[in-house]
């Protein structure tokens, strides 16, 4: 049988295929570059809701086509991390690891941005150049986290909040180990206080609850002494470390993935020593991510 003969029912444009039982699907068969009938724009954005990250091989395009691409679920000019970006197109975040080269801090599970106000709402990220072996991506869920915990557990994270912090992050080290780094460094904590999220949010979308805290930013849970919440914490990070909630992907030149900031988070391995590699990553938003 073909790939559009056992593809998901219910998607008259596109060719969508289960990555795991719990989170993900690749779209066969689809140019990302020609994306400009509005029906099947609208089919990936529910495609997107539904599985959480998208999958797509073998794509080419243009730094424009991939911004493109992002605006057809949000705002490129919503939300930024901290990455150098594109010397043409500045919407692009370049993600470059090289020898001598900074190591960034994302070989740790996280969502974007979560100590903003108002986090970003996901991400294309398109691959350049992939080492032989190594660097694969992570991705987890938190909706089917928070499904998974038991109904008493679920109403107490229900009445908290949690404190998300740039200083929680590995951010301050990667300033710091710039040129002009403590300026920068004081800058950056300056426009990036402090903010409290609700421990569970529900996805606009979707309108399923998910977990809303993760180890790269979330420092503590509110009205908890630093022991309770720590242990809180843990207790919750560590459902997300479970396989059943995952899906890894092994990427290829030319792959591009996109995936939902609410509803995952994602975790960057770490494993192909001074290998290059090179990707092209845009995140967007919305005026408000709940």
């Amino acid at each position: 049988m073909s790939k559009r003969e056992t593809a998901v029912p219910g998607y008259t444009h596109l060719a969508i295929e289960p990555y795991t039982p719990n989170i993900g699907a690749v779209v066969h068969d689809l140019q990302l570059a020609n994306t400009a009938d509005e029906a099947l724009r609208e089919e990936l954005r529910r495609a997107l809701a539904e599985f959480q990250v998208l999958f797509f091989r073998k794509q080419q395009l243009t730094p424009e086509q991939q911004t493109a691409v992002a605006r057809i679920f949000g705002d490129p000019d919503k939300a930024k991390a901290f990455f150098p970006r594109h010397d043409r197109v500045a919407s692009i975040e370049v993600i470059e690891s090289k020898p001598g080269g900074h190591v960034y801090g994302t070989d740790q599970w996280h969502a974007d941005i979560t100590f903003s106000p108002n986090p970003p709402t996901g991400t294309v990220l398109y691959s350049q150049v992939i080492p032989a072996s190594g660097g694969d991506t992570v991705w987890t869920s938190a909706t089917r986290v928070y499904d998974s915990l038991s109904p008493g557990l679920r109403a107490e994270l229900e009445t908290l909040s949690a404190v998300h912090s740039f200083e929680h992050s590995g951010w301050p080290r990667f300033f710091l180990s710039l040129p002009n780094g403590e300026a920068l460094y004081r800058q950056a904590r300056a426009e990036n206080l402090p903010v409290v999220h609700p421990v569970v949010q529900t996805h606009p979308l979707t309108g399923k609850k998910l977990v809303y805290v993760n180890p790269n930013f979330t420092d503590r849970i509110q009205g908890l002494s630093r022991q309770e919440s720590d242990a809180l914490l843990a207790l919750l990070f560590q459902r997300f470390e479970r396989p059943e909630f995952q899906a890894r992907l092994r990427w290829e030149q030319h792959t591009v993935a996109i995936w939902d900031n609410r509803a995952t988070h994602h975790y960057a391995a770490k494993d192909y020593g001074s290998q290059y590699r090179l990707l092209h990553r845009i995140t967007f938003g919305e005026d408000r991510a709940f």
